[in-house]
């Protein structure tokens, strides 16, 4: 369950991963150069681009913090976020299987923690199995909806990420205690900025980070 085995695979993956995006980042570069772009635009361009994926990607960090205890070790956690998953889904299926198993952490059960493992990997394949299949006539059908009434393919895809929230914040409503509270904070924060992201585009990709955040320090200012 913390075997170098599994490290030694993570640091395969990542590094394949990393490998792509410098392979990609060079061939974008050399792409800019050819269409005209001078060296100082495209500089700006990769700096300006890391910081705004580096930023909004702290609840990814915040999230494999928190699966640490569950698992009892970083090397699973850190496996699946660097590479393929969300980290809302990674959290839900690992929660999922250690209350079934009524454990508090899935480290001292190796069936439990095997589950969870096998349970994140193959699920999360289902999106992409599923994209591969039927996304050509999920498209075409929207399409079709979008041509009768544009409204109805924004609130088609709004339903169906409100049904998810939903699902996830009826758990921690149903928990009560500080968790309804830690939600009603971050739906509070999110709501402010959300109504300033309309004078202020930018403040759009920090709008989660910075609600996790300020959750986490109000939380524990009132915790404490």
């Amino acid at each position: 369950m913390d075997s170098i085995i599994l490290y030694v695979i993570g640091v395969i993956m990542i590094c394949f991963v990393l490998f792509q995006s410098l392979y990609f980042l060079k061939k974008a570069y050399d792409r800019g150069l050819e269409i005209g772009l001078s060296e100082h635009q495209l500089k700006e361009i990769i700096r300006s681009s890391a910081f705004f994926s580096v930023v909004p990607s702290i609840p990814i960090l915040i999230g494999l913090i928190t699966l640490i205890p569950i698992f009892g070790s970083v090397v699973i956690p850190w496996i699946r976020l660097s590479v393929l998953g969300s980290v809302s889904y990674e959290s839900y299926a690992a929660n999922a299987i250690r209350n079934a198993a009524g454990v508090d952490s899935l480290f001292g059960d190796p069936i439990a923690f095997s589950t969870a493992v096998w349970t994140m990997t193959i699920s999360i394949m289902a999106g992409l199995v599923t994209l591969i299949l039927f996304y050509r006539k999920y498209e075409k059908k929207l399409t079709e909806v979008r041509k009768k009434d544009s409204r109805w393919g924004e609130l088609l895809i709004a339903a169906l990420f409100m049904g998810l929230v939903g699902t996830i914040g009826a758990q921690q409503i149903a928990i009560g205690g500080y968790n309804t509270l830690a939600l009603f904070i971050s739906m509070a924060i999110m709501l402010a900025i959300g109504l300033a992201s309309k004078k202020w585009k930018w403040l759009e990709e920090f709008a989660l980070p910075v609600s996790i955040l300020s959750t986490l320090g109000i939380m524990y200012v009132l915790i404490m």
